[in-house]
């Protein structure tokens, strides 16, 4: 079994940037290490080189193989803010990474990235959230941002039953009623506890929560509310279903490709390749490569594994 050695990881790093340059020897390292390694080998880079490897990276290399490999060189946390930042900053705002990531973090991870934000770009996220979205999807951005969700892990059935009506009544009220009671259970209850509600409201009412929210909401609240749905009942078959958007059809999303796979690495990609095989009757491995090319793609397949 090899031994981790930092300091000649990040020796190795540096000579494969240079000419003659040796891509496969800088996938092999990097894509073999854990995040916590990596941490390390950009501290040893840095003490022996005195460069950031992520500027060495943004020097040398281009395209979509840079945007992955500068993504790997982050913590799991501050590569959430990076995406955060990246989704609000200037003109626009990227809808598509602020639900991805805020219908998916944990309270834990929630309250971290709120931490953190302010000390990597001198603003406090809450802040810049509500100054840049607006209506019911700020309301229910700023919910999730409360990291108020339940960790009850046994659920009071009765209590989930009372939730799925009051899920049930909320649409033959007003808009705002509507919204307010969708946005509190979605956001608070538990997963174990929406896993009941969900069940029960199936069994009442004969429809699923999905089709519920796909026919009484539209636009970005609908896709936050389903994304909350899948994130928090089976995360990675969520995950699974953004890779296989983001690879279907002419064109890649190759943002969300990168953001999925190395977010995901160290906590479900095995889950996910198995829920991508029994969803789409292909490999995940398979899938990738028949959609990206070149050096970017030798890193992402490696990253995956058979």
């Amino acid at each position: 079994m090899q031994v981790f050695d930092p300091a000649q990881d990040a020796i190795n790093i540096y000579k494969a940037q240079n000419k003659p340059r040796d891509m496969d020897l800088l996938i092999n390292i990097v894509a073999h290490r854990s995040n916590a390694q990596r941490q390390e080998i950009m501290r040893s880079y840095y003490n022996q080189f005195h460069k950031q490897i992520q500027d060495d990276f943004h020097s040398n290399l281009s395209g979509n193989f840079q945007e992955a490999m500068v993504a790997l060189f982050f913590t799991p946390i501050d590569y959430d803010c990076y995406q955060i930042y990246k989704a609000i900053k200037g003109l626009g705002t990227n809808e598509d990474t602020l639900i991805e990531i805020f219908a998916t973090r944990d309270n834990e991870g929630i309250n971290q990235i709120k931490q953190r934000f302010p000390q990597l770009y001198k603003k406090d996220l809450l802040t810049e959230i509500h100054n840049d979205t607006s209506g019911f999807f700020r309301d229910i951005l700023e919910a999730l941002l409360q990291a108020n969700r339940s960790y009850n892990k046994n659920p009071n059935v009765e209590e989930c039953k009372f939730c799925a009506q009051r899920l049930f009544n909320a649409q033959e009220d007003k808009k705002e009623v509507l919204h307010s009671t969708f946005i509190e259970i979605f956001t608070k209850k538990s997963r174990e506890e929406l896993a009941v509600i969900s069940k029960e409201y199936y069994q009442w009412y004969k429809k699923t929560l999905i089709e519920v929210v796909d026919s009484k909401f539209g636009g970005d609240v609908r896709r936050v509310l389903k994304a909350i749905i899948f994130a928090i009942l089976s995360p990675s078959e969520y995950f699974a279903r953004r890779i296989y958007k983001a690879v279907k059809g002419l064109g890649t999303n190759d943002t969300v490709l990168i953001r999925v796979l190395v977010s995901r690495d160290e906590i479900d990609i095995e889950r996910i390749k198995r829920y991508y095989q029994q969803s789409y009757n292909k490999s995940l491995y398979e899938a990738v490569k028949s959609d990206v090319s070149g050096d970017y793609q030798k890193l992402l397949l490696t990253l995956i594994g058979n």
